[in-house]
C-alpha cells in the first residue's frame, strides 16, 4: 500500500508542477491569461490534496476520477504539433497518478475485508 501511495503522490505533485512550470515559464500562453489557465488546470488538482496527503481512501477514489481529464488533455496535446513533449509528460504523469490511486484503493479495500 505504501508503494501505491508514493506512486499517487509522485504523479500528483509531478502533474501539478508540470502545469505550474509550463504555464508560467516554459511555454506561457500568448493569447490567454496565465492566471486563468492556472486556475482551470491546477485548481481542480487542489481539491483532493488534503485527503491524499492523509491517505484517505475516498480522496483516492475522487483523485482517480480527477486524473482522467488530464489523460485526455495529455493525449490531445501529444498528438498536436506544438506541445508534444508537454502533452506526453502530462499523459504519463496523469496515468501514474491514476494507477497509484486505483492501486491504493484496491489494497485499502482489500485490507478492510480481511477477517
Amino acid at each position: 500500500m505504501r508503494n501505491y501511495r508514493i506512486l499517487t503522490l509522485g504523479g500528483f505533485f509531478g502533474l501539478l508542477a508540470l502545469i505550474l512550470i509550463a504555464t508560467t515559464w516554459a511555454s506561457p500562453p500568448e493569447d490567454f491569461p496565465r492566471s486563468l489557465l492556472l486556475l482551470l488546470l491546477g485548481g481542480p488538482l487542489l481539491l483532493p490534496l488534503r485527503g491524499l496527503l492523509h491517505g484517505r481512501t475516498q480522496a483516492h477514489i475522487w483523485g482517480s476520477l480527477l486524473a482522467l481529464p488530464y489523460v485526455v488533455i495529455g493525449v490531445a496535446m501529444a498528438t498536436t504539433g506544438s506541445h508534444q513533449a508537454y502533452g506526453l509528460l502530462m499523459l504519463v504523469l496523469s496515468l501514474v497518478f491514476f494507477a497509484g490511486c486505483l492501486g491504493y484503493v484496491k489494497t485499502a479495500r482489500g485490507e478492510t475485508r480481511k477477517p
